[in-house]
């Protein structure tokens, strides 16, 4: 099938906007989320998941017929001509059994390799660029091949599992649009969503630059329903929110190879973020007094990186040095106000603001060479982060007048000075199995308010590759890993909507944990894979609340905890059967922990952590045309959120569920239509409140349902 380019004029029509679908959790998370209402926290509650309506990247899409043995394969573009892809992410997401893992998760410092992704056998440089972005902007037309191989096979550190290597040439200028409007029902609807970027050669320079705005339009009414803790009725309340959010981003990078072989990426990036959130309610007490409730919340951020790195020959090696700069400036507020509907009366509640600065630096060398009959790598990182905040608390008084409150620990800088130093060993031990191993430490001084405090911990990894036979390849994982500190965990803050606050908390210390892994690639031959895994984790002075006096709560650490998750993953074709260029990619995950809850003294659930999810996408690409259809479904569910005093649970009432229909080639543009949310899922969430602390009676209840309706997406895209 012949595309054809789309041109610059193009530009006018798209610079409205368009992104990627959400992607699910499939790692295990032990860290505590953030809390319920944390007026920091710019994410609105989930409004059916991720309400993609696309082939999730939880789980592989699109698969091809592969032509060798899993951990060891080579695609070209003649391969995906029946997907007609844009763009190498378009690619990647069509390999059977592939799912791209890792990215940016918020850790300080840049460490070693946590995407399963490579260009070119590099790294993704940076952090704010991840795989998926870096294969965006990567047209299919600049795609010479994609290799699949194993990552315990290759010298670079931190690597398991499948990895994908995208081969790339460099040449003309090329671009790629994205722009995904989306229509929606009682809510305002989503016009600025969009992607456009350029990529080509300035000399021997490879120039990538891009301009993209992941936008959101989402929204959810329904009633809340109060009752006391005997169960009698106390509110009925009428709710109506939104959540509004803008992040335009403007990214360049560089690369540039000498005749001598050194290496040199710049890359950099300037993002804006705009979120306001508000949620208007009309209360009718068990007195039939009338309350109006409004609920209001905003961010206004900006941010930037600066990075890049360079790699050349030295002694019997090649050395890389990597530098990176990042810095974010984001003022915050919280505003929840109550007023009866009756004359006279004054306006109740409170107003939370927050100003906040972070800042990061790091310097990274790595040094790899041959050794010992195999690959050898020793790295060394330092990196420097901040964190200053400063926090203002206002209650209204009798007379409905703002005052200020004291808000103890909640204006502090937090530091870390940091610095990790590991020795990396990979070989093969024959022609089916390698193995790597890792072994070093982490230094850490960590300063909040007046308290500074030292850690030394050390840290490894041994990983093995079993090549079983060309249909089975075992992988295998086990890792001594330094978890780092939420800067915010040390702080006091207040959630004015919820009525909730904690205290700060200075003695925080990193969680430590051991990891383990197992991991099946299983070919099916014609009918696709499989991927089985599992994965339990031993957890020490884990983040959960604590006690801090009788009647205060902050986040401290907890002894220990323990974690056990299964997935499966995989690709199955239809074609045996003689559905011709259909196919089902399916993820799912079952979660398990324990810790010992700091109140009752008994084992519960990690707080707030996804005990289940699954996600079934089915597509159909009819033989010998430019149309596919398709469908899919997704479910999942996360344990309580524990405070002392309370606990929370949001939840999904029923799957999401979609259906789409594509046309690969509309003037060469690829326009796709879904409709979301087919069963009619409502977003839940439910609290229970006690009077003192979470061992003793219930003060109030709180339960509600929201509906978002179906969702109208469109998608329109193509090259440049």
């Amino acid at each position: 099938m012949t595309k054809t380019p789309i041109m610059t004029s193009v530009l006018a029509i798209i610079a409205m906007g368009a992104a990627g679908p959400v992607m699910a959790a499939t790692s295990v998370q032990d860290a505590l989320p953030a809390t319920p209402g944390d007026p920091a926290s710019d994410t609105p509650p989930p409004e059916g998941g991720n309400e993609s309506g696309e082939d999730s990247q939880a789980a592989a899409t699109d698969p091809l017929q592969p032509q060798g043995p899993l951990a060891s394969r080579s695609f070209t573009p003649a391969d995906f001509v029946q997907f007609a892809p844009q763009n190498a992410l378009d690619m990647v997401r069509r390999i059977p059994g592939f799912t791209i893992q890792g990215g940016d998760d918020g850790s300080r410092g840049l460490g070693q390799a946590k995407q399963n992704v490579l260009i070119n056998g590099q790294r993704v440089s940076g952090k704010s660029n991840d795989a998926r972005d870096a294969l965006s902007r990567i047209s299919a037309d600049a795609v010479e091949r994609i290799d699949i191989v194993d990552g315990a096979t290759l010298a670079i550190p931190g690597l398991s599992g499948q990895v994908a290597n995208v081969i790339a040439k460099s040449g003309k200028w090329s671009g790629n649009f994205e722009y995904e409007p989306e229509i929606r029902r009682n809510h305002e609807n989503l016009y600025s969503k969009f992607e456009v970027s350029a990529s080509g050669a300035i000399g021997r320079n490879d120039v990538t630059v891009s301009l993209e705005n992941d936008a959101g339009r989402q929204g959810h009414r329904g009633p809340e329903v109060r009752r006391d803790g005997n169960g009698q009725l106390l509110a009925i309340t009428e709710e109506d929110a939104t959540y509004f959010s803008d992040r335009p981003q403007l990214s360049a990078s560089l690369s540039r190879m000498a005749g001598n072989g050194n290496l040199l990426n710049v890359n950099g990036s300037f993002q804006l973020v705009f979120f306001d959130r508000r949620i208007e309610g009309v209360a009718v007490n068990s007195d039939d007094a009338i309350v109006d409730e409004l609920n209001l919340g905003g961010e206004d951020e900006w941010n930037y990186e600066l990075g890049g790195d360079y790699e050349f020959a030295l002694g019997g090696g090649r050395l890389k040095l990597i530098g990176l700069r990042r810095q974010e400036h984001s003022p915050t507020f919280s505003e929840f106000t109550r007023q009866l509907r009756e004359p006279g009366s004054v306006v109740r509640g409170g107003r939370f603001e927050q100003e906040v600065d972070e800042a990061e630096t790091i310097l990274r060398s790595e040094y790899g060479f041959k050794a010992l009959g195999g690959d050898m790598q020793w790295s060394l990182e330092g990196a420097y982060n901040s964190l200053d905040s400063e926090a203002s608390l206002f209650l209204r008084d009798e007379n409905g007048i703002e005052q200020p409150v004291a808000l103890p620990g909640a204006n502090a800088r937090v530091e870390e000075k940091r610095a990790e130093s590991i020795v990396t060993y990979g070989r093969p031990l024959g022609s089916d199995l390698n193995v790597q191993f890792g072994l070093g430490g982490e230094y850490s001084q960590i300063s909040a308010g007046d308290l500074t405090r030292s850690f030394w911990r050390p840290k490894g990894s041994l990983t093995l590759a079993w090549t079983a036979s060309d249909d089975l390849t075992v992988n295998a994982k086990i890792e001594r890993r330094v978890d780092q500190l939420n800067f915010f965990d040390f702080l006091a803050s207040v959630d004015v909507a919820n009525d909730t606050d904690r205290s700060n908390n200075f003695n925080l210390v990193p969680p430590q944990r051991w990891r383990a892994e197992l991991e099946f690639v299983q070919k099916l031959g014609a009918w696709g894979s499989i991927t089985p895994e599992i994965r339990v984790a031993e957890i020490s002075d884990i983040v959960d609340s604590i006690p801090v006096s009788p009647t205060e709560e902050a986040l401290g650490n907890l002894d220990s905890a323990f974690v056990v998750q299964g997935m499966i993953e995989g690709t199955l074709l239809f074609d045996p059967i003689g559905w011709k260029g259909a196919r089902l990619n399916l993820f799912g995950m079952v979660t398990d922990t324990s810790v010992e809850d700091p109140l009752t003294g008994l084992d519960r659930q990690i707080s707030g952590i996804q005990r289940f999810y699954t996600n079934l996408d089915l597509r159909h690409d009819i033989p010998g045309s430019d149309w596919a259809w398709g469908g899919g479904m997704e479910y999942g569910r996360q344990a309580p959120t524990f405070r002392l005093d309370q606990w929370a649970h949001g939840y999904q009432t029923k799957p999401v569920a979609w259906l789409f229909v594509e046309n690969k080639d509309v003037a060469g543009m690829t326009m796709r239509a879904t409709v979301v949310n087919l069963l009619g899922t409502k977003d839940g969430f439910e609290r229970i409140a006690y009077v003192d602390r979470r061992d003793g009676p219930v003060a109030f209840t709180e339960q509600w349902e929201r509906s978002f309706g179906p969702i109208f997406r469109f998608s329109i895209s193509g090259q440049l």
